[in-house]
């Protein structure tokens, strides 16, 4: 593919670091643009001054982040948060207003493609209000600029990663690991550089242009049986004790008071529903990549 500036908004998460890792090897011209540049500092030492750029933007401002959209030849919108914090970082602006700026100022300045990430699950109609964002996020996106991609993914594991590291802490520090629901609820848990690469086949291929996608690994677990992949994995024994949906509900009602909650009552909306692929055409295997399990990454960084 020939050298292009792409534009990460959203560049100093766990994903982000793995594509500016890729885009840089390819020799593209990365430019990184997130609210807290000072934070991502390790991303520094990723590239040279004149192929790597890190910029302050917030994808709520439209103002903030123009300059870096234009003259870009690719955008991908990386941003995304768990949970609502302070003062603007609520669901309507990270993933809805934040979405339409986007894709305002791509059709604006003539980007060639517009990739922005999104869930499984996406819908304007979910009661789970991370969810419903999400939906909105995606309509505004493919009405304002219709050849934009769309991923949607499941939870992306990996070194650094968000979820099994966390979820091996909890192993390590608690005696009892409560099942919510039972533990039934079920994922397709997603390498981070099998994404990657499934990133890099759609952008260079036009045929993508206008499509959605879902990626997802090639087993699908339940809560339960992840946690019990993490115990074999650390050697230790641990006692599951599921619980009803209910105490999840009332301990979300709380917890979503602090400042890194472990759940929100918001979330535990999402374990009523599994996290796993059900687009047909438009895959990881669509594209020709060669997906890894998860219990044959796992041992390499928990």
């Amino acid at each position: 593919m020939k050298k292009k500036t792409i534009t990460l908004l959203g560049g100093s998460g766990f994903l982000a670091k793995y594509c500016i890792s890729k885009f840089l090897k390819d020799g593209h011209k990365v430019i990184v643009v997130c609210r807290n540049p000072y934070l991502a500092g390790d991303l520094r030492m990723m590239g040279s001054l004149d192929q790597l750029d890190i910029c302050s933007g917030n994808i709520a401002n439209k103002e903030s982040i123009e300059p870096f959209i234009r003259g870009s030849d690719i955008v991908i919108n990386l941003v995304g948060i768990l949970f609502e914090g302070g003062g603007n970082q609520t669901f309507q602006n990270c993933h809805t207003l934040g979405a339409k700026n986007i894709a305002e100022l791509s059709k604006k300045h003539g980007v060639e493609r517009l990739i922005h990430f999104s869930s499984i699950g996406a819908n304007v109609d979910s009661e789970s209000k991370y969810q419903k964002s999400k939906g909105l996020g995606e309509r505004h996106i493919t009405e304002i600029f219709p050849d934009s991609t769309i991923i949607r993914p499941s939870i992306v594991f990996g070194p650094g990663d968000g979820f099994f590291s966390v979820q091996a802490k909890l192993v390590k520090m608690l005696p009892v690991i409560p099942l919510f629901g039972g533990g039934n609820n079920c994922f397709q848990c997603v390498y981070v550089k099998d994404l990657v690469q499934g990133l890099c086949k759609i952008i260079s291929a036009e045929e993508t242009k206008g499509k959605i996608f879902e990626f997802g690994g090639p087993d699908i677990l339940s809560m339960k049986e992840i946690y019990k992949l993490i115990m074999d994995n650390l050697d230790v024994r641990r006692l599951l004790l599921p619980m009803p949906i209910s105490v999840a509900a009332t301990m979300g009602l709380f917890m979503q008071l602090l400042p890194s909650p472990i759940i929100t009552y918001d979330q535990v909306k999402l374990l009523r529903q599994d996290n796993v692929v059900s687009e047909k055409l438009n895959t990881l295997e669509s594209l020709g990549v060669v997906k890894q399990r998860v219990r044959d990454i796992l041992p390499n960084f928990i």
